[in-house]
């Protein structure tokens, strides 16, 4: 976990004491403050922080609706407050799923709470979705995958067109993005979207991280449907269309663009049964 520069501002005056993780797109450290509290150093890879390029000034906006408080940021660098406590995808794995997707829910509610923050500097949806457009596949693909992430594109297409009310989305609001503490819940690693409001939990559908049989079962999946749904007051059918296409969306991404197979395949085909009920 020694690839990026541990480089911030000398007047930060921070004590590195360990490293916590490596995301792919940053390193994170946990910090001493000159005044001894505990911090987290969020160390991006590329200077422009890739695309979480909006999330310090969306926490920031979040902040008194349980988004992570910044404490200064400086180019690639953000000093975040260091939360104690699981996630709510520890939580799940643990054996407690309901009560972690019910807190993820009440989460949620809490960030969209009206009147929404200002959206200003934040990625728009359509932007975050346009290269899903120029999919390719492999000779060797699966007529099934192809079949699913051609209906896919083709719903998201749909979708972005008929966006009626555009709000700020945090943009990746699932079990392991929110940390259960003694003051509450805490939101951490916004991407920083600006679009529909039944996108922001339908990636959380794919959630709980390393249960993929959970995720799978049929009945898990409607439960889920309605209760974020009801947390972001909108149509069931469109949340679950949003989860189809976002999971092509991540298929695409870990194709770099040319899809062979993926691991998800038949998580999309199930993902796009519900969409169709």
């Amino acid at each position: 976990m020694n690839n990026v520069p541990l480089e911030f501002p000398p007047s930060w005056g921070l004590t590195i004491l360990e490293p916590v993780t490596n995301t792919g797109l940053a390193m994170l450290w946990k910090v001493m403050t000159p005044d001894g509290a505990l911090a987290i150093l969020k160390l991006y890879r590329r200077p422009d922080r890739g695309n979480e390029a909006p999330a310090a000034q969306l926490l920031e906006r979040w902040k008194d609706r349980g988004g992570v408080e910044i404490i200064a940021e400086a180019g690639n660098a953000v000093l975040m407050d260091w939360l104690e406590g699981p996630s709510l995808g520890d939580v799940a794995r643990r054996g407690d799923v309901d009560r972690a997707c019910s807190a993820l829910a009440r989460a949620a509610r809490r960030l969209h709470a009206k009147p929404p923050v200002d959206p200003t500097g934040l990625s728009v949806l359509n932007a975050v979705f346009a290269p899903l457009f120029q999919c390719s596949f492999s000779p060797n693909c699966p007529k099934h995958l192809k079949n699913s992430m051609t209906d896919a594109i083709g719903l998201a297409r749909t979708l972005l067109d008929s966006q009626d009310i555009l709000i700020p989305l945090h943009g990746d609001l699932h079990h392991d993005n929110v940390i259960q503490t003694l003051h509450g819940l805490k939101v951490i690693d916004p991407k920083g979207y600006v679009g529909d409001p039944a996108f922001e939990l339908a990636n959380a559908l794919r959630h709980p991280k390393g249960m993929p049989e959970l995720v799978r079962q049929p009945e898990q999946m409607v439960r889920c449907i309605a209760l974020y749904s009801q947390a972001m007051y909108v149509q069931p059918k469109r949340l679950a269309q949003w989860a189809a296409t976002k999971c092509a969306l991540s298929i695409f991404w870990r194709s770099k663009g040319t899809i062979t197979n993926d691991s998800e395949a038949d998580l999309l085909g199930q993902f796009l049964t519900m969409a169709d009920q």
